[in-house]
């Protein structure tokens, strides 16, 4: 690969996991206030269509696992979902429906913390959602004036349909195992990150990204001493459940 121009990262080195890690319900406001609350100031969370095309704050297609609902997400509106509680870790019941994207970036914004957005698409619907997703996000942020947020996802068509409709928006491509040409088709779709599974993390990758231009992040890194040691090695950022570790 040619030599490409140093990368940069300014987002925060600290992410917290869906809005808040396990600080609080998963994709949710009560995550972006505790997480903050504790020095945080990045945060991750996910971004599906509901029914009507709204983006709201969810990761599995279905309701049941995170909130009192059933059914799929991407044939409920938007105004049922955001009538549907948010169900703690442990199963109890929060008094926070499901939140629309608008929603988190204005907490975000209020906040002072700076988002990383997944673009979640439901089956089938990876173009819409990354069009929509990108809209959203850069409507709210050439307002701002401050750090955008970084645009990530699994789905290659989500990221190339974001950069179509937002292409200012910085991207990340997502990656659950790296693959010889995975710097290569980041940098096809106008990448300037990866964000890769801990467990594919190598000192020798993190220097192939930065040759390449890239910055470099890890989902989920849980562990306080070995997030740190990584941290120290030159990674860029670490999406964490435990936010309060890497805080101390």
């Amino acid at each position: 690969m040619s030599a490409r121009a140093a990368h940069r990262w300014p987002w925060p080195a600290v992410i917290a996991h869906r809005c808040g890690g396990l600080l609080a319900p998963e994709n949710s406001i009560e995550g972006l206030v505790r997480a903050q609350a504790i020095g945080c100031r990045g945060a991750e969370f996910d971004a599906m269509l509901a029914a009507c095309g709204t983006p709201v704050l969810m990761h599995d297609e279905t309701l049941e696992r995170t909130t009192t609902g059933r059914g799929r997400v991407a044939q409920t509106s938007w105004a049922a979902l955001s009538q549907v509680a948010l169900k703690t870790r442990d199963g109890s019941v929060s008094a926070e429906g499901v939140p629309s994207l608008a929603m988190a970036l204005d907490a975000c914004l209020r906040l002072g913390m700076t988002p990383n957005i997944e673009i979640k698409p439901s089956a089938g619907a990876d173009h819409a959602t990354g069009r929509v997703v990108a809209e959203v996000a850069a409507a709210l942020w050439q307002r701002s004036g401050v750090t955008p947020p970084l645009l990530s996802s699994f789905s290659p068509a989500a990221l190339a349909a974001a950069a179509l409709a937002a292409p200012a928006l910085p991207r990340a491509l997502l990656l659950e195992r790296v693959q010889d040409d995975s710097l290569v088709v980041a940098h096809a779709l106008g990448c300037v990150a990866v964000v890769v599974e801990q467990t594919q993390l190598g000192p020798q990758l993190i220097a192939q990204a930065h040759a390449a231009g890239l910055g470099i992040a890890i989902y989920t890194e849980n562990d306080a001493e070995r997030g740190q040691q990584s941290l120290a090695s030159g990674l860029d950022g670490l999406i964490t459940d435990r936010p309060e570790r890497f805080l101390r």
